[in-house]
């Protein structure tokens, strides 16, 4: 049985902004760094994702891209919880095992920046 997670705009534990596609039992994604005092949006790493959803976990491959100073890549295992919580379980490659929470279905880069540094900046 397909466990379903929901497209949309996901955070970690640690603050930092996913967007996760979900099409039938595929999963594509784009990670980046939060907003802090040292870096800017995506400006330390920045990776894109592909992975299939069997039973009730996700099994993804991982690759930072140019947009940040990162060259890691990895495969994550991610438990579902449930259509909106998602928790790593599994890193080979330096991700870290953190939970997911979706926070809406969509959110822009700008959006995002705006509100990142409005919590920076009190």
């Amino acid at each position: 049985m397909i466990k379903v997670i929901k497209s949309g705009f996901w955070k970690s534990t640690g603050g930092n902004p996913f967007w996760i596609k979900v099409i039938e039992n595929n999963v594509f994604g784009l990670g980046m760094n939060n907003v802090s005092q040292e870096y800017t949006l995506g400006e330390k790493w920045c990776h894109v994702g592909k992975g299939e959803i069997q039973d009730m976990f996700l099994y993804l491959e991982w690759s930072d891209i140019p947009g940040g100073t990162d060259e890691l890549n990895g495969k994550i295992k991610v438990e579902t919880l449930n259509e909106t919580r998602m928790k790593v379980v599994e890193d080979s490659g330096s991700l870290g095992l953190s939970t997911w929470n979706r926070v809406s279905n969509k959110k822009d880069f700008a959006d995002c920046l705006m509100s990142e540094n409005q919590e920076i900046n009190g």
